[in-house]
Formats: structure tokens, sequence, C-alpha cells
């Protein structure tokens, strides 16, 4: 088991603030997750349903093509400044302590709004024409995969425009190019998820945007990176655990093998935009090392190192 007195230590700060009825909030991990897409036999039931995807991506049409051109985002100007001088000598970018978790203002609260309102538009699509939505991955019951109506390219040129410049200039770790994604929005609500266990991502590196709507809580919990060796063996050392409170329009850039839960919300609605970043690169890597060694970037390497 993982103990983790920080979240002890949160819980019952957040029992002083809540009623009886909403204290059921946190509780110690006992298994760590790794978030995969979701297994083929559920994604695809059938040869037929594979096909009726493609004719979903086909049929489907937008009621704001312009939102699937990545060219018409708003991205934040400071940030794309930044991304031209190649350089991390900034306030725009925020490393969160020494965490390797990084935070910057991406898009505006206006255009996050027509995401939300185009995600809905497609859902009520779905329902109208009889198409069922798929989980965006094995974790997480509610949400869209937004490679299925149309947002492949766009989110494309998000991971190559922003996030391998970033990947570049934080994680020396990840070979790149970044090659393959898989783009999906979640919902957290009362009466749907409202949190998510502890658990490490399907990625080398993953975007995290809040979109939306009016919520209380639900805040990102992070415990070190780790190793397949060390992903749920080992419990979080102190300057690991951290917080990480979701604004509308923000990102939050970490690692895949930076293990995070959702915290539950307290009430209203949140939905984000998760994008996770591939190197075929850097899995090939993972795959031809030595299982038995520790790599460099492991937490636990860096723990061992610091004690000798």
């Amino acid at each position: 088991m993982i103990q983790n007195a920080l979240i002890d230590k949160y819980e019952h700060k957040k029992s002083a603030q809540l009623s009886k009825g909403r204290c059921r909030c946190l509780s110690r991990h006992k298994i760590l997750t790794n978030a995969k897409l979701a297994p083929t036999n559920h994604v695809f039931e059938s040869r037929k349903c594979l096909v009726k995807l493609a004719k979903t991506s086909r049929a489907f049409s937008s009621q704001s093509p312009e939102l699937y051109d990545f060219n018409q985002w708003p991205i934040d100007e400071k940030l794309l400044a930044i991304l031209k001088q190649d350089s991390l000598d900034s306030d725009t970018v925020k490393q969160i302590r020494t965490t390797g978790v990084y935070t910057f203002p991406l898009l505006p609260t206006a255009f996050c709004q027509r995401l939300v309102n185009e995600l809905a538009y497609f859902e009520q699509w779905c329902v109208d024409n009889g198409l069922k939505l798929y989980r965006p991955n094995s974790m997480n019951k509610y949400g869209v995969i937004l490679d299925h109506f149309g947002f492949e390219k766009c989110l494309t040129d998000l991971m190559t425009n922003i996030v391998q410049p970033l990947t570049q200039l934080f994680y020396k770790h990840i070979t790149l190019p970044l090659d393959s994604h898989h783009g999906f929005a979640v919902e957290y609500a009362m009466n749907k998820d409202r949190k998510l266990d502890f658990h490490v991502d399907d990625s080398a590196v993953t975007l995290n945007v809040c979109l939306g709507e009016e919520f209380t809580d639900g805040e990102l919990y992070f415990g070190g990176v780790r190793c397949s060796s060390h992903v749920s063996t080992s419990a979080p050392k102190k300057e690991e655990e951290f917080f990480f409170e979701h604004q509308i329009g923000t990102a939050c850039l970490h690692l895949g093998n930076h293990r995070h839960r959702a915290l539950p919300i307290t009430s209203g609605r949140r939905l984000n935009l998760i994008l996770w970043c591939r190197s075929s690169s850097f899995d090939n890597e993972k795959d031809n090392d030595d299982h038995d060694e520790c790599p460099a970037w492991c937490g636990i390497h860096l723990k061992e190192a610091e004690n000798n």
C-alpha cells in the first residue's frame, strides 16, 4: 500500500469545510493503475462498429468548423514568444517547485467555452443518430475521443507546435520526435465520474487543459515520477507530493510516468482536454532497456544517486 500522509492531511482539512455527506472525498491508494486506451474488445465490439465509427467521422458536420483548424486557435501570445526564443527564462511557463510539472496559459476562457459547446453538440448529434460514444481510456467512464470526430490533425499540430518544443526544453531524456497521440476530453460531475484513481498515463508526455465549466475542488495530486519497476512499489517522497488546482484555459504538462490522481469534485462540472503524446523511439528505448536497472529519470534512481 502506498501510504500518503499529505493526502490524509488534505482530507482532514476538507472534512472541516464540507458537510458530512461530502466527507468521502479521499482515501489511500491500494492499487496504482496504468491508464491506457480502452481495450480493443471494449472500444470496437465488432468490425461493424469500426465501420460505423469511420462513417461517424465523415458524416458529422460541425457547427464551428474553425475549431478544427489549429492555425485558428488563439494560443497565448507570451507562450508562443517563448517557443520562438527556445528559452527557459520566463515567468509564463512555470515549474511547480522542482517536480518536473509545468503550467502555463494556453487558451482564453471564451475559446474554451466554444470547445465545450462543440463537445456537447457532438454528443447530442450521436444521440440523435443512435451512435455510441466510446470511452476515452481504460479509466474514465465519461468523455469523448476527439480524434473520432475530426480533431486528429488539429491535435497533431498542437503536439508538434506546442508540446514537442516544450518537451525538448524540459524533458531531455525523451527521444524526439513525438510522432503519435491520443486526444480526448474527460468530464467530471456529481452524477458521473467525480474522481480518478492514482495512475500513470500511456504516454511520454501529457498535456492537460481545463476547459470549464464551474466546479469546486477536483485538484490533481502528483506523487513522483517512476519507472516500470518502481511505479507501484514505492511511496511518494515528501518533496514529490503536491496539488495542482485547475484554472480554465491553463495547461499542465507532465511526464506520462508521473503518478497522479484527480481528487473528487464537490460541486459543478469540470471538462478537460487531454493529449497523450508518444514517441515511438522513446518507447523502443524503454522496451530495450535492462529492466533490472533503474533509469536516470525515475525518482527512485535520483534518490539513490543522492545517497551515494
